[in-house]
């Protein structure tokens, strides 16, 4: 287990990370002294990859009518379709965010 905080962490190591705690859980491979330890850690980094994604999709929904914009001004044919709204906590998450097997 890394002792990196998980906002330190890539993106991709964050979800390398998690992925090898869900499986370490689901394999039953954690100490019953360490369980709690590993749960905490598997929810601080699912905390913060979540945050992620929600900061990256309040940036796409800025930057979309932007390039809207340019596209329409530089007459290139139809507008750009607008972003996906942001979804709320009860949607699922993101391609490629809980995608894999656990």
């Amino acid at each position: 287990m890394s002792d990196t905080p998980p906002a330190q962490l890539t993106y991709a190591q964050a979800v390398d990370e998690l992925n090898a705690i869900i499986g370490e859980l689901d394999d039953g491979l954690v100490d019953v002294d360490a369980l709690t330890v590993r749960f905490q850690r598997a929810i601080d980094i699912m905390e913060d990859l979540d945050g992620r994604i929600r900061r990256a999709r309040a940036k796409v929904d800025e930057l979309a009518p932007r390039l809207d914009a340019i596209s329409r001004a530089a007459g290139d044919g139809p507008a750009v379709p607008p972003a996906p709204a942001a979804t709320s906590a009860a949607d699922p998450p993101a391609p490629g965010y809980g995608d894999e097997p656990f």
